[in-house]
């Protein structure tokens, strides 16, 4: 059974022209806004929920390479959005290309790191106004520096609610390496593929498990 939908906030001009053109195409007005209704929720439920693992050495090159997405990320109607230490290299650039910073006052991840990333992701996605997100979390990387395990920990944590939209998880390669096999193993399988920056190189990799047997195969 169909339901009656009030649109508040439309003007006459605004009506008026929605008049024309429902005239000039001989449909109803109630027609054009359901199909943009339709359009709208097909459109909302095609963004993907994702986090990216971005493995890295140079926090200049991640922000170089988030620079040169930038335009795309913005004509796509993404809200673009970080989080950071504040000497971090972002810190400069970022919000003159109009990133939100969603950094948490006073800066503390190390008092309880998943409180304190949740309280980032909240901030984040209330800013949003239900955009799909385009961010990256520095903050994780702060984390990762200090405690691999409670990054993972963030990082399960995330994985049961994402925000909508793509969130770079970004680690130093050097923590990556440092860490256990298992540890490392669970980023990659919980990104699946991950991607690996080298100067302003992308790297895209995929995990796959084999059977030993196959060491002597072509």
């Amino acid at each position: 059974m169909g339901k009656d939908l009030h649109i508040r906030d439309i003007d006459e001009k605004e009506h008026s022209d929605l008049t024309k053109i429902a005239d000039d195409m001989g449909v109803s007005i109630n027609s054009i806004v359901k199909d943009a209704i339709d359009k709208w929720l097909l459109q909302k439920s095609q963004i993907p929920k994702k986090h990216i693992l971005l493995i890295y050495d140079d926090d200049k090159a991640v922000v170089n390479l988030l620079k040169s997405v930038d335009k795309i990320a913005q004509e796509q109607g993404w809200f673009r959005a970080f989080c950071s230490s504040p000497d971090h290299v972002s810190k400069k650039s970022l919000p003159k290309l109009g990133w939100f910073d969603g950094t948490v006052l006073p800066f503390a991840p190390e008092k309880n790191p998943i409180k304190y990333c949740t309280q980032i992701g909240e901030k984040i996605a209330k800013a949003s106004k239900q955009k799909p997100l385009f961010a990256i979390d520095f903050v994780l990387a702060d984390v990762a520096s200090s405690s691999i395990d409670d990054a993972l920990k963030i990082e399960r944590a995330y994985d049961k609610d994402p925000l909508p939209g793509i969130f770079f998880c970004p680690y130093k390669a050097e923590d990556v390496m440092s860490s256990s096999v298992k540890d490392a193993m669970e980023l990659f399988l919980m990104h699946d593929p991950f991607y690996i920056l080298k100067e302003n190189e992308l790297y895209k990799f995929h995990v796959t498990k084999e059977s030993p047997h196959k060491l002597f195969l072509d």
